[in-house]
C-alpha cells in the first residue's frame, strides 16, 4: 500500500540570525534580500511549485515585521499559518510547538536561510514512515570544508562524522513523521537532539539532493549568493 505523501511544510524562521548581525538587528533573517528578493520568498515560491500549499512559519525575532511582510502568503500561491513563539524555542522546540497545525501525515521542514533549485519530489517519495522518523536532505559540504555525516547513497544510512572530508552536509531540508516528535517536551531544543535519537534507533536516513543549494546565514555566504545565477532559475 502506498504511503501518504507529505503535503504540508514548515519554514523555520524564528531565529535571531546572530551570525548576520548587525544586519539582523533590524531585519528578520528571512527578510534579508538575496538578488533583490527576501530569501523567504524564494522558499515560498519553491514550495508552491512543489504543491506544498499549506505552510506553517514560526516567528519570534522581529516577528511583527515578518508577519506583516508575508501575511497569508496568497501572493505567492500558498496559505500561510503562523506559529508565534513567546520565547525562542530553537529548531526542535519550534517544530514541536507547531505540530497541532501539521496534521498526522509526514511533513517537510525547511530552514529559513537556504536556497535551492532542485526538485524535492524524489525525496518526498522516498520517505517511508514505517521505517523512518526523519529523512534529511544531504548536499556536498562547502568547498574546503568537511561534512556532518557519512551517507550511504544506496541505503540512505547515516553516521555522524563532523568535519569528515568524505562527509555530506545536512541541507536544512527534512521530512519528518509528526508521531516521532510528540514525545518531546515543549521547550527549547535543537533538531540535532531528534537526529541523534533517531540515529540510535536506526530510524534516520539521508537523501542526496539534486540541483544546486546554498545558504545565506553568514556575511560571506550572503555575498556568495548574490553572484549565483541559478537562484532565480524557474521563478
Amino acid at each position: 500500500m502506498p504511503h501518504e505523501m507529505p503535503m504540508h511544510a514548515m519554514i523555520l524562521a524564528a531565529g535571531r540570525g546572530e551570525r548576520l548581525r548587525p544586519l539582523t538587528d533590524h531585519t528578520p533573517k528571512p527578510l534579508v534580500a538575496v538578488q533583490g528578493r527576501p530569501v523567504i520568498v524564494y522558499t515560498l515560491l519553491r514550495l508552491a511549485r512543489l504543491g506544498m500549499t499549506h505552510i506553517v512559519i514560526n516567528a519570534y525575532h522581529l516577528a511583527d515585521k515578518l508577519v506583516d511582510y508575508v501575511g497569508d502568503g496568497a501572493q505567492w500561491g500558498v496559505q500561510v499559518t503562523w506559529s508565534r513563539e513567546e520565547s525562542c524555542l530553537d529548531t526542535g522546540g519550534g517544530v514541536v510547538n507547531a505540530l497541532h497545525h501539521m496534521g498526522n501525515a509526514p511533513f517537510l521542514v525547511v530552514n529559513g536561510d537556504i536556497l535551492w533549485n532542485g526538485d524535492l519530489q524524489p525525496m518526498l517519495s522516498t520517505f517511508e514512515p514505517r521505517q523512518m522518523d526523519g529523512l534529511l536532505g544531504m548536499v556536498p559540504p562547502p568547498a574546503g570544508g568537511g561534512g556532518d555525516f557519512l551517507h550511504d547513497a544506496t541505503t540512505g544510512q547515516l553516521k555522524r562524522a563532523a568535519g569528515h572530508p568524505l562527509g555530506m552536509t545536512y541541507a536544512g531540508i527534512l521530512v519528518v513523521s509528526p508521531a516521532a516528535l510528540t514525545r518531546y517536551p515543549l521547550r527549547p531544543f535543537s533538531l540535532n537532539r531528534f537526529f541523534d535519537d533517531a540515529l540510535q534507533t536506526g530510524r534516520l536516513r539521508g537523501f542526496s539532493l539534486g540541483g544546486q543549494w546554498a545558504d545565506m546565514g553568514t556575511p560571506e555566504r550572503l555575498a556568495q549568493t548574490e553572484k549565483m545565477a541559478w537562484i532565480l532559475e524557474g521563478l
